[in-house]
């Protein structure tokens, strides 16, 4: 019991489901509402709330992105398309230079689901 209490208390971050993937993915996902976007840098701030916490979680989704339509057609995703919505992050963590010779962690989105809510 006190097992799903904890697994339930930090259901953000969780593990992906069996399925092909990139060879250096560690499984690594993060659930979340989408509350802010920022289209020049294709970035997206996923926030989850449970009671008085909130943790946050950013990422850089790729340029030509694409999601499926219902009418089975390819789409490329506007980042304001995000804006509001539950959704799970596929991600790996990348270490990168900025532009002033810092290394900073980045995390790069591959792949989204859509939550119902």
């Amino acid at each position: 019991m006190m097992l799903l209490l904890a697994l339930s208390a930090w259901a953000q971050k969780g593990v992906a489901e069996p399925d092909y993937y990139p060879m250096n993915y560690s499984g690594n996902t993060w659930t979340g509402k989408v509350t802010a976007v920022d289209e020049n840098k294709r970035e997206f701030t996923l926030t989850y709330k449970k009671k008085d916490k909130e943790e946050t979680f950013t990422a850089v989704l790729p340029k030509g992105y694409k999601v499926k339509r219902s009418d089975g057609k390819d789409y490329d995703i506007k980042m304001s398309d995000l804006s509001g919505l539950q959704i799970k992050v596929y991600y790996i963590t990348k270490t990168v230079k900025n532009s002033n010779g810092e290394k900073i962690k980045t995390n790069e989105a591959f792949k989204i689901k859509f939550i119902k809510e």
